[in-house]
């Protein structure tokens, strides 16, 4: 099925209602859990970027023909908001749909059902699963259904889509935490703690702040943190596993981020996926690429595989 908007929208809409309802007790019906569970956040739906008003406005502002289809729903997730919101927390759901639009494209079921089978067939079985960007919760719901007696730490930052999870996961599981806050605001405790990171993390040339990479070239890139601090909640041995644009291992700027990881980890694998996996997600094509590596607290040198991966041939073709 291809990228329906209005279809998006709708099912955002009626999820978002649930959560903010949601008085942390009762237990949804099970067509209500189903739209929790579909909510797919706001990425590549633009028209979020226009507020609330008359639709004169939009047009003032050269909204296109699909964003004016659009407006009617709009209008009712707005009502739907200031309704349920004070003014200021109101203020911080529109911004946090706005911000979201251009970086919350989350991922199909399917890559997580895969992953997990292929480690089961390992006999993999981890114990303490985390997901530092869990977005609606895919990577963890799918961890649930693939191992017994998981527990998991699950980590969102946009606020909006963090009660979404949280009322989904809560009246699912009583074995899973979910924080919403950055990553960069989790716990030091949760050091060497887990077995498994798995995540679609976020990508760009957003710096971090967060006083344990103080001054480090690593926290300057959002995706290159990612992997440091991943790599600093696993336990020796334990494996992480990231969905992240081909540009980690094409560009330059990353070469850093890539030694710092290689130092600290083994490669396992990485396999390139399709270009369209988010297609029928949130309407947006991009290159990507599932790298899984296990951390080696006693490391002494790269493998032929990881040299090669630290200083690709494409990166010095390509720009930083």
């Amino acid at each position: 099925m291809g990228f329906n908007a209005a279809k998006q929208l709708r099912i955002n809409i009626d999820a978002l209602c649930l959560a903010l309802d949601w008085d942390g007790k009762r237990q949804f019906t099970e067509q209500e859990a189903l739209t929790l569970k579909h909510y797919s956040g706001f990425g590549g739906l633009k028209a979020v970027l226009f507020e609330k008003g008359p639709i004169e406005e939009w047009q003032r502002q050269n909204a296109s023909e699909a964003d004016l289809r659009l407006y009617p729903l709009f209008m009712e997730l707005y009502q739907a908001l200031e309704s349920r919101l004070s003014a200021e927390n109101y203020k911080r759901a529109i911004d946090s749909l706005q911000r979201s639009s251009l970086t919350a494209y989350y991922t199909p079921a399917l890559l997580p059902q895969a992953l997990f089978a292929a480690l089961r067939e390992q006999n993999i079985h981890p114990g303490q699963f985390y997901e530092p960007s869990a977005g609606v919760g895919v990577f963890v719901a799918e961890a649930f259904n693939a191992f017994d007696q998981l527990q998991a730490n699950v980590v969102e930052k946009d606020w909006l889509t963090g009660k979404v999870l949280q009322a989904y996961l809560k009246t699912q599981t009583d074995n899973v935490t979910i924080q919403i806050k950055g990553f960069e605001e989790t716990s030091p405790a949760e050091k060497g703690k887990y077995d498994l990171i798995a995540s679609n993390i976020p990508f760009g040339n957003l710096s971090v702040f967060d006083p344990a990479y103080q001054n480090s070239p690593i926290a300057s890139r959002i995706h290159n943190y990612f992997f440091a601090k991943g790599l600093d909640k696993l336990r020796d041995g334990g494996l992480l596993a990231y969905l992240v644009t081909d540009a980690f291992l094409n560009t330059p700027g990353n070469e850093t981020a890539r030694k710092h990881v290689f130092t600290n980890a083994d490669f396992i694998s990485v396999s390139v996926l399709p270009d369209n996996l988010m297609k029928d997600n949130a309407n947006v094509e991009a290159p990507s690429h599932l790298l899984i590596v296990q951390k080696n607290d006693q490391k002494k040198e790269f493998s032929e595989e990881e040299a090669l991966l630290i200083d690709t041939a494409n990166s010095r073709l390509m720009p930083i």
